[in-house]
């Protein structure tokens, strides 16, 4: 299997924009954990970035265990 992502990191509205997800949602879902963001600095106030290369491995490992679970 190959993954190919165009970039490592996306701000909250891009994510929005490709996933169909609202900014609110995908915010929610920063602050549970399920999405993964690049550490800030103490104070920053740069853009919150979502990384792309942890979704794509949780996306692989996610596959690759319902391809075993379907070779049973």
């Amino acid at each position: 299997m190959q993954i190919t992502i165009d970039t490592p990191y996306v701000t909250v509205g891009e994510y929005a924009k490709r996933s169909g997800q609202s900014d609110s949602a995908i915010r929610r879902e920063i602050e549970t954990g399920r999405y993964i963001i690049r550490p800030k600095a103490e104070g920053s106030k740069s853009a919150v970035l979502i990384n792309l290369v942890h979704l794509a491995m949780e996306a692989a490992e996610q596959a690759e265990r319902v391809r075993a679970a379907g070779n049973r």
